[in-house]
């Protein structure tokens, strides 16, 4: 063969390889079966070799962490739980009355969950001074988030569905 037909060989045979493995049809013959995670959400596992693993950095190539779908009912249980309600309004909905307390004034929740993705949301609740957003409604005079963390406070499964509800305030408006 010529070099260029050995070329062309070459990438047909990845791209069939590619297609079984998108496909979940297995290469007997390598480490790692499918050479590529699954797309978010699709319930497929990565199947990988611990050598294979540990030379790829310790993660599946193209590996990225992607947060649980959640549960958003549950999570405006939680909301309501929490009593977020007290410092961030979501228009559209009914909490619990609420007297206004300028001390605990966050920024509106109503059509945020368009403009961020779920792991920003979850920093912000276990970790707040993260990311510190200045001015009005984010910040305190000693310059931190006034947002309290939440580490502690919620167990995994709270805090994945407390970010699904975020995720479902997509209307409504938002002020930036």
């Amino acid at each position: 063969m010529r070099p260029r037909q050995v070329v062309v060989v070459m990438v047909a045979v990845a791209t069939i390889a590619a297609a079984a493995l998108a496909h979940g049809q297995h290469d007997h013959g390598s480490a790692m079966t499918p050479t590529t995670p699954p797309a978010a959400g699709a319930g497929t596992p990565v199947r990988i070799s611990m050598d294979e693993l540990h030379r790829n950095g310790g993660v599946p190539p193209g590996w990225r962490f992607s947060w649980p779908a959640g549960d958003a009912a549950k999570g405006r249980a939680v909301f309501i739980k929490l009593e977020c309600y007290q410092c961030h309004e979501v228009k559209g909905e009914s909490f619990p009355p609420v007297t206004p307390d300028p001390t605990r004034h966050g920024p509106g929740l109503s059509g945020m969950g368009g403009h961020h993705p779920a792991e920003y949301f979850a920093e912000s609740i276990i970790n707040p001074n993260a990311v510190i957003v200045t001015g009005a409604g984010h910040t305190g005079p000693d310059g931190l988030s006034i947002m309290p963390d939440y580490r502690d406070s919620l167990t995994l499964a709270e805090t994945i569905d407390l970010v699904a509800y975020l995720r479902s305030l997509t209307g409504g408006g938002h002020a930036h």
